[in-house]
């Protein structure tokens, strides 16, 4: 079974250590506890932070780790992304790092554009070329926001979709063809995007395809995160925080 977040819940992070004794407000070292709820039972779960693989249960009633991570892009109160995912005991010790969507390097929101070819389009289908308003209203049709225009099929290899859906059941051919292009970085608000097909001379074949998106933005984090108090007898302390203006 491929890696899943089905049932994985009541995630929480927890930095494993503080220095109390240098007179600075006190932060994580790099080291943080991972605990969780999971329904996900006989599997193995792995934990990644910002998008690397940082730790793998020994068992699969395990809903604790401890795992290394940085403090933070920016430093103490920085966002620091951890994801928790179940798989199978034999693939426990596989990197799925490639398959997650959670974090992207580039810090900002993405939007993951999904779409068929359709059956209005023909073999001459070639490319497809994205579209955005820049959250005017009004897409701006003059320079696609892609570098290069996607291709609607690989060289040398069978139409996308080719078979699927059958008599009276779908999509047929080029037309059953699914295509996804992710957006990385877009500001907050309100975004009207569109999908253009082309065929090999750059000629629109179809009327625009044009969808609403509405970007919300990364939460800050906390504020003014300290030990508030510390008993050396029970080994206990006391944390305090102001909250996330936007949570």
């Amino acid at each position: 079974m491929p890696p899943s977040t089905d049932g994985i819940t009541r995630v929480r992070v927890r930095p494993l250590a503080f220095d109390l004794g240098s007179g600075a407000p006190a932060g994580s070292p790099g080291a943080y506890e991972v605990t969780w709820d999971s329904t996900q039972a006989g599997r193995c779960h792995q934990v990644y932070v910002n998008g690397q693989l940082a730790g793998v249960t020994a068992r699969p009633q395990d809903r604790r780790l401890a795992v290394l991570g940085p403090v933070g892009r920016g430093g103490g109160l920085s966002l620091v992304c951890v994801e928790v995912v179940a798989v199978d005991a034999a693939d426990r010790r596989t990197d799925f790092s490639a398959d997650l969507t959670g974090f992207s390097p580039a810090c900002g929101p993405r939007v993951l554009l999904a779409w068929e070819a359709g059956l209005y389009l023909g073999e001459d289908l070639e490319s497809f070329d994205i579209f955005a308003d820049g959250r005017t209203g009004t897409v701006d049709y003059s320079q696609p926001i892609n570098e290069a225009p996607l291709p609607a099929a690989m060289p040398g290899a069978p139409p996308w979709g080719f078979g699927c859906g059958g008599y009276g059941v779908g999509g047929y051919g080029l037309s059953a063809a699914i295509y996804e292009w992710i957006i990385d970085g877009l500001e907050p608000g309100t975004w009207r995007l569109a999908v253009v097909a082309r065929d090999a001379a750059g000629n629109r074949l179809a009327t625009a395809a044009e969808v609403t998106a509405d970007v919300a933005p990364v939460p800050r984090p906390v504020g003014n995160f300290r030990v508030a108090s510390y008993s050396a007898a029970s080994r206990m302390a006391t944390l305090a925080w102001e909250p996330s203006p936007d949570v």
